[in-house]
């Protein structure tokens, strides 16, 4: 920018914000606080309760950011023309009383642009949104105690000054900018000096580890001191120090992302070389002058100054931001459009005024002052975000003003997801029994002390007690002893080693090579790393039609112009134009219809004709398509201006490609931008650029060796997509878009049409609309949409005219295209006069000023322009099944998995889908749920109510189906119709619920949750399923054609629904049973331990002595019996994967969690009561009588206990590998080897009692061996005589499968019987609910 100005008119400028921001008020939560997610909106202290209603969705669980949908953009001309996206994919998450706060007015100058912006993603934040930095009380109090003033906090905004306009050695504390953060970033929670205290901070936090230390304390107490101080440390220290070094790594982890992140390359502007030099992006910073070219990364937030783009518009993909895959568009600074030939770095000296670092993506407000006084207004479309990559643009130059953790994107950033399962609840549970039990124990100890000490007075005194207290205080000092003696009862280790199983779980699961897709090289994506155990026990999944069991790739296969239909069966490819040359060859999907290529060119019908030229001129223009060109940065490929020197030989070749910025390697001097959301693989005609160097030739020949290069259609929906490639194969070719023009070749002509206004589309209009300037001055409106929206605005049609025929026989060919399961739009138009254009913009320009009601305003606004409309025609696209929908479908159904679709289409399409997709069976019978209002809805259920109860007997089942009206009504709190609709919907197969919002998904995934107390599971792909998944127990997310919303907001992440089936039915199976036996093997091992200590106190007179050495005290749980637990927890298998997937009905095992009940640790209690009395009492009959040495006869029993405790494991093994050996056989060495060397080594050692060659005298010992051969046969016979009783007269369904499938040679589960040339298919499964085959007579007649 020159100093002489920019030339732009001085503005009115709004105050910048003086006053901290509002403070969110997160509701309380039960279960894990995650911020605020769909379900729950945060109330701004100090609003009025209205401007802050919080949702009826709020959950009880976790909570997460107030991701979508949530808060509205501030700073947005009133005035600016465009796709001003009001509500798009997330804006109808809010409630429809929901009212935002109103904003500042902004005025000032304004670019006037048809915007892309996706004001629907008005997010605060995909992950966590946090407060503002204020000063904590404990820190204030601190300051006050050492008489220091607080540290004020800058509410104000910040000032940044271009740093080419500074000294360049100018210290940090005499820079205008020097106080600002630097653009080198930390994601790492500790660094090499905090890591101690702050891990050891962190893990205190656990009560476990509280109460442990407590232990540790208590021996240091003389009175109570039951084991030598250092070997009471061992176990906790142990503790800490594992999960330190797993916290360690996983550090490390982020270090190495970080420290590659820090190290990618950018150029800023060097005021002493005045060019740009290439620098990393760690050294960046406030008020640098930045240069980017096409497919780079942006550094830092930065305020967009030039463009190669003449009109002063970039555009970039906001994906690794908030997950939307769809293009954005950014304008530069007002003024600088007008300046695009004259920008000149070094004559830019205005000052850029900003306010604080905020979480809120989608806001900023600032300004810009120039040197002449004059100052304009800036907001968040002049600003690029950090980690937002550029598209479609040759380079962009603009100067930062937010570097490293001040940029939105590092406010932002979060961490993975926590949860509790429901089998972590019940351990929990089970915990505080065994604090009771442990209490119970000491509690018996205490009395029994004081018992056996009454026998005895003060004058004489016990045997060996030198001195006494009273019998009352010593048996209270002998409760607290029993508290130290006995504390193995309470599994300190258990937590650690769940933690570690629950990894390697997620670390298997993550590299399982059946569920890696070669297509979009992804495999499973674990964010959620703890609730692996709850995938084992869904028993509701919720899922999405269009994207989850869609391809959501559309084909065009069905038209009705004037209500003729044309079809378009798949055939050879168009025929290009001869008369203009093409940039895009005729490489599409679409076959053109002979007889539609006859109407368009056929002037004897001119009235029918002309309908078909203007559907086809709609299909072209009047959506989101955009032509994906090469780009050349003329700085980067010349190398004009560039410091060599500093140029490296690849493009950010040091970033891995699993790394976030890996799209920086991308050659970003010749290749096209890629894909943000949906591709047509096109091919272009490019000529070779002559000032091209070599390495750009050798990206060219690597592309195609011909010289031709992949040029893309990129759009926001797969629909636009396949509408402009139906076009394209009508010679209707879409060349180039800007926000004022369209450049189309119609038929070897090259057409340019002037673009007045683009209306975008929303959910809550269901229609988009572009208004074009036609050659005579009219302006023509062309309209799509739904057909519930565009019939509705038609204009009045005479009665039997040609006009009422050719709508009938629309409608008619529209649920003829819905029952063969194709999406359908409507196109019409309307032509208007300028004056009548002219009154309906200033009209609207005032609807649009900010104040109360303007979104009531908007909408009608635009439901007068989109009024009085001409019917042209209507589309019907394909959406073709993903692989193996069906037989997914059914194998969940005979999982029990009770399945509902959610879907906003319609119920044709819906339901045509639900048969295709197995959903249906043709037996079943369709219960539909339409009703206009509550009365007709309660009767409706009802009805179907008592005639379910009266057909019980009748054979098929039935499926429900229901509207978004009617959900309306049900999901209506003061209605109490909950109850009544659940109960239907569970004596239904299936349900399918057609044109719901997402707010509504999530409502019924937040209704079943709560009222059936069920564990669920949702899936989606696109940004309306975000509310639902965050609502369910469990949320999977798909990495499909919609952006990445729903992954990120997910616990799991497919790429392909067909894996859900292996995620649930194998993995879900193995880890639930796989940790459910662990954690009672735990409860058994330490309970028989502390059984064995607690027998032996009955002839010690309860002095707390043990007769264990110390030593094996110590290593029991943390050496002898480590690794059993964890091979357990990882490897077992309680059946083969191709077993649980051949009979999905095994499933049901885990999900009704019969592996760990309600009993089970009673049970588990009653068996180590059992064992420790085997072991205990087998001993001491044996040397009753005899001067056996006491850590002998401790050397007998903990020989016993753990061998039993190993043969236990033996017994429970399902799968045997070398692993489980190596576990076994290594912990029996290991106890050999630890107490060989420890009593052969060590005579006196740590102030322990000695118990120097004890091993030695007592394996000499013949009885030794035959004691443990005798408890180990004694233990373990009840539970072995247990299996075989219950696997020969009732074995379980699990148990029978597996038998059965040893006995029996392999053989197909299922029956596919096709009946359409489509993939739709119905599976019959040869299988019964428990996995079992059924009889081969009942398979054939089915089949």
């Amino acid at each position: 920018m020159s100093t002489e100005g920019s030339g732009e008119t001085p503005s009115t400028v709004p105050s910048l914000p003086g006053a901290p921001e509002q403070t969110y008020l997160f509701p309380k939560a039960k279960g894990h606080s995650r911020s605020i997610s769909h379900g729950g909106m945060p109330m701004l202290a100090g609003n009025p309760p209205a401007a802050a209603r919080p949702l009826k969705s709020a959950l009880r669980g976790h909570q997460r950011a107030l991701s979508h949908g949530q808060i509205g953009e501030g700073g947005r001309p009133a005035s600016g023309s465009g796709h001003s996206r009001t509500g798009s994919r997330t804006d109808f998450i809010l409630p429809p009383e929901h009212r935002e706060p109103s904003a500042v007015p902004m005025r000032g100058p304004s670019v006037r642009v048809h915007q892309h912006s996706r004001q629907a993603s008005r997010s605060d934040s995909i992950y966590t949104l946090r407060r503002n930095s204020v000063i904590s009380p404990w820190r204030r109090t601190l300051l006050r105690l050492m008489r220091r003033q607080p540290i004020t906090v800058d509410n104000r905004h910040y000032s940044v000054i271009p740093n080419h306009l500074v000294p360049e050695k100018t210290p940090p504390k005499d820079h205008p900018n020097g106080n600002r953060c630097g653009n080198k970033v930390r994601t790492t929670k500790y660094t090499f000096l905090s890591f101690f205290p702050k891990n050891l901070f962190e893990q205190f936090h656990r009560i476990a580890n509280v109460y442990f230390i407590f232990i540790v304390l208590l021996n240091f107490v003389p009175q109570l001191s039951a084991f030598g101080k250092e070997v009471a440390m061992v176990p906790v220290l142990f503790v800490l120090t594992v999960t330190a070094i797993k916290d360690l790594f996983e550090d490390r982890r982020r270090h190495l992302s970080d420290k590659r992140i820090n190290n990618s390359f950018c150029r800023i502007y060097q005021v002493s070389t005045e060019r740009y030099v290439q620098i990393k992006w760690r050294d960046v910073r406030v008020g640098d002058l930045v240069h980017l070219s096409n497919n780079e990364a942006v550094p830092a937030d930065m305020v967009l100054l030039h463009c190669s783009n003449p009109t002063g518009i970039c555009y970039l993909d906001t994906c690794n931001l908030d997950g939307e895959t769809n293009l954005k568009q950014r304008i530069v600074a007002p003024g600088f459009r007008e300046k695009h030939l004259d920008y000149n770095p070094i004559k830019f000296r205005s000052t850029i005024e900003v306010e604080r670092p905020s979480t809120k993506i989608y806001r900023f407000n600032g300004t810009m002052a120039h040197p002449n006084g004059e100052r304009v207004s800036l907001n968040s479309e002049h600003l690029l975000l950090r980690d937002c990559t550029v598209k479609n643009t040759d380079f962009v130059e603009g100067i930062v003003v937010y570097a490293g953790h001040e940029t939105k994107a590092m406010l932002n950033n979060g961490g993975p997801r926590y949860k509790a399962s429901k089998l972590e609840r019940r351990m929990n549970t089970d915990v505080i029994w065994c604090v009771l039990v442990l209490l119970f124990l000491c509690c018996a100890g205490a009395i029994g002390c004081k018992v056996w000490m009454d026998q005895y007075n003060l004058h004489n005194l016990p045997p060996f007690i030198p001195q006494a207290y009273s019998s009352a205080k010593e048996g209270l000092l002998i409760f607290w002893t029993y508290i130290i003696i006995l504390q193995v009862m309470i599994p300190v280790s258990l937590y650690v080693t769940i933690e570690m199983t629950k990894l390697l779980q997620v670390y298997h699961i993550h590299n399982d090579i059946e569920m890696y897709d070669p297509i979009t090289n992804s495999r499973t994506e674990c964010r959620a790393l703890n609730i692996t155990e709850e995938l084992g026990q869904i028993n509701y999944l919720f899922t999405d039609k269009t994207g989850t069991l869609t391809e959501n790739k559309m084909v065009f296969r069905r038209c009705a112009v004037g209500g003729v239909d044309y079809d378009h069966p798949p055939g050879p490819p168009a025929i290009p134009s001869d008369l203009l040359p093409p940039i895009v060859t005729p490489i599409t999907q679409v076959s053109p219809n002979r007889r539609m290529l006859q109407h368009m060119l056929d002037n004897n019908d001119a009235q029918h004709t002309q309908k078909v030229r203007e559907f086809l001129l709609i299909l072209a223009v009047c959506n989101t398509v955009m032509v994906s060109q090469p780009h050349v940065d003329k700085l980067q490929v010349s190398g004009s201006g560039v410091d060599k020197r500093l140029t490296p030989a690849r493009s950010n070749g040091t970033l891995r490609s699993n790394d976030k910025y890996s799209r920086l390697a991308e050659s970003r001097s010749t290749t096209p931008s890629p894909p943000p959301l949906t591709t047509s693989h096109l091919k272009v005609r490019l000529p070779k650029f002559p000032f091209a160097i070599k390495d750009t030739q050798d990206v060219i020949d690597a592309g195609n060796s011909e010289g031709v290069q992949i040029a893309r259609f990129e759009a926001e929906s797969p629909d636009d997509l396949a509408l402009a490639e139906a076009a394209l194969a009508y010679s209707y070719e879409l060349r180039s878009r800007t926000p004022d023009e369209v450049e189309l070749g119609i038929r070897g002509e090259l057409t340019k049409l002037k673009v007045l206004r683009v209306q975008e589309f929303d959910t809550s209009r269901k229609c988009m609309s572009i208004a074009i300037r036609a050659p005579n001055g009219q302006v023509i409106l062309y309209v799509k949409g739904a057909d519930s929206t565009v019939f509705g605005a038609l204009a009045t049609m005479r009665t039997n005219s040609a006009e009422q025929a050719a709508y009938e026989r629309t409608r008619a060919l529209l649920s003829e295209y819905s029952r063969a399961g194709l999406r359908t739009l409507v196109m019409a138009k309307r032509t208007m006069q300028p004056a009548q254009w002219e009154e309906w913009l200033a009209g609207h320009n005032k609807a649009s000023e900010i104040g109360e009601g303007r979104e009531r305003r908007v909408r009608e606004s635009l439901a007068r322009l989109e009024s009085a409309l001409t019917l042209v025609g209507a589309t019907g696209v394909e959406d073709r099944l993903q692989e193996d929908v069906p037989r997914t479908i059914r194998a969940l159904l005979d999982a029990g998995i009770i399945v509902w679709v959610l879907t906003g289409d319609k119920p044709e399409t819906a339901i045509n889908i639900a048969y295709s997709a197995a959903l249906f069976s043709q037996g079943d019978r369709l219960l539909y749920l339409m009703s206009k209002d509550k009365d007709h809805c309660e009767s409706t259920i009802k009805s179907y109510l008592e005639s379910g109860d009266a057909s019980e007997n009748l054979t098929g089942g039935r499926a429900l189906v229901v509207d978004g009206r009617t959900l309306t009504y049900i999901l209506d709190r003061r209605s109490g119709l909950v109850a009544p609709f659940l109960s239907l919907a569970r004596r239904c197969s299936a349900v399918l619920c057609c044109r719901a919002t997402p707010l509504q998904k999530a409502y019924i995934v937040k209704a079943v949750k709560e009222e059936l107390r069920v564990t669920t599971l949702a899936m989606g792909d696109g940004a309306n399923d975000v509310s639902m998944i965050q609502t369910a127990d469990v949320g999977v997310g798909l990495s499909g054609q919609e952006g990445r919303q729903a992954v990120m907001a997910s616990d799991f992440a497919l790429s392909r629904f067909k894996y859900i089936e292996r995620l649930l039915l194998v993995h879900g199976h193995w880890s639930y049973d796989r940790l459910a036996r662990m954690i009672l093997y735990f409860f058994l091992k330490n309970a028989t331990f502390v059984f064995l200590v607690f027998w032996y106190q009955l002839y010690c007179g309860f002095a707390t002595t043990v007769m264990f050495d110390q030593m094996h005290w110590m290593l029991y749980n943390l050496m002898f019996t480590a690794f059993p637990p964890l091979v357990i927890g990882v490897y077992d298998r309680c059946a083969p994967a191709a077993l649980l997937t051949e009979r999905p009905g095994l499933y049901s095992a885990s999900r009704r969690g019969l592996t760990y009940q309600n009993y089970s640790y009673w049970a588990v209690l009653a068996e180590s009561l059992y064992i420790s009395v085997v072991i205990y009492f087998v001993n001491a009959c044996t040397f009753w009588d005899t001067d056996i040495d006491m850590y002998a006869f401790g050397i007998y029993n903990m020989t016993c206990c753990l061998i039993i405790m190993l043969l236990f494991v033996a017994v429970e093994t399902r799968s045997w590998t070398v692993i489980h050996m190596i576990a076994l056989a290594g912990s029996l060495m290991a106890y050999f080897t630890m107490t060989i060397l420890w009593q052969s080594l060590c005579i006196h050692c740590w102030n322990l009692p000695s118990t120097y060659y004890v091993i030695f005298h007592v394996a000499a010992n013949p009885f030794y061996w035959l004691i443990v051969t005798l408890t180990a046969v004694t233990a373990l016979v009840p539970r072995m005589a247990m299996h075989a009783i219950r696997n020969s007269i009732r074995p379980s369904a699990l148990r029978r499968a597996v038998m059965t499938r040893r006995r029996s040679p392999r053989r197909l589960p299922y029956a596919a019987h096709y009946h359409t040339t489509t993939s739709s298919a119905h599976v019959y499964r040869s299988t019964d609910e428990d996995g079992l085959a059924k009889q081969t007579s009942d398979v054939t007649a089915i089949t």
